[in-house]
């Protein structure tokens, strides 16, 4: 099954930081055991498509997979209730199946993703600038202040071998979700109880570095580790 596609309504949702544009590609797309649909769309650049199954009797188990075949590798996620991802154009196009591997049929709605960032921490983060692999191997902690909306804080301290800095540690952007990672809660903690270093250190910090010292912003942040010496990192991926 193959059809065209169209932009009909946007649906908005999202926090009181940011906001997630669902813009509808194709709705009912009903499919019945193992059968196929197919989307194309032109694109340029890199696009976050998805789709989330609306029949009235939910899955209770993987029930739809989508297949990047644009080209390449036909990269699949399934999930029961539906997801979204980025993908990648070839020769100006994008082409997603989405079949049924489900025992009963289903009914889904594809829909492309639009994110605005509002949070404060977009304030000084410039989507464009790539970034690098940075870890902080925290010897002592110094201060912390959170922004109000939580989603940056400014830390200090000194890193392992005596470095002190001070760079600013991005929680999340356009949501906060469940799965973020925050090491702001245990670090303010460490400064409220005056904990002594040795309890902590070295504290493990890693992600995505923009800019450079004493610039530091930290994005992408994927590991917040106490006691944590053996971490697997390059020397020259180490802030020192």
């Amino acid at each position: 099954m193959r059809g065209p596609i169209t932009a009909a309504f946007v649906l908005w949702a999202g926090c009181a930081y940011g906001a997630v544009v669902h813009v509808p590609l194709k709705s009912g797309v009903a499919l019945k055991p193992n059968e196929s649909y197919t989307v194309t769309i032109d694109a340029a650049e890199p696009v976050e498509i998805g789709w989330r199954n609306v029949q009235a009797k939910p899955c209770t188990a993987n029930c739809v997979q989508a297949t990047d075949v644009t080209g390449g590798v036909n990269y699949s996620i399934a999930v029961p209730l539906g997801a979204s991802m980025k993908y990648t154009p070839v020769g100006g196009k994008i082409t997603i199946e989405y079949r049924n591997i489900a025992g009963e049929s289903v009914t889904i709605d594809i829909y492309k993703v639009q994110r605005t960032c509002e949070a404060e921490a977009c304030r000084f983060i410039d989507a464009r600038e790539k970034g690098r692999w940075l870890v902080f191997k925290v010897d002592e902690f110094t201060s912390i202040t959170t922004s109000r909306d939580g989603s940056y804080s400014v830390i200090s301290g000194l890193a392992l071998g005596g470095k002190p800095f001070t760079a600013r540690f991005v929680w999340w952007t356009e949501e906060k979700t469940p799965l973020a990672i925050d090491c702001s809660p245990f670090v303010k903690r460490y400064l409220d109880n005056k904990t002594p270093r040795h309890q902590y250190s070295p504290y493990v910090i890693s992600g995505q570095a923009l800019g450079q010292a004493p610039g530091i912003v930290l994005t992408s942040i994927d590991t917040c580790a106490p006691k944590a010496p053996k971490f697997g990192v390059p020397e020259q991926n180490v802030f020192k």
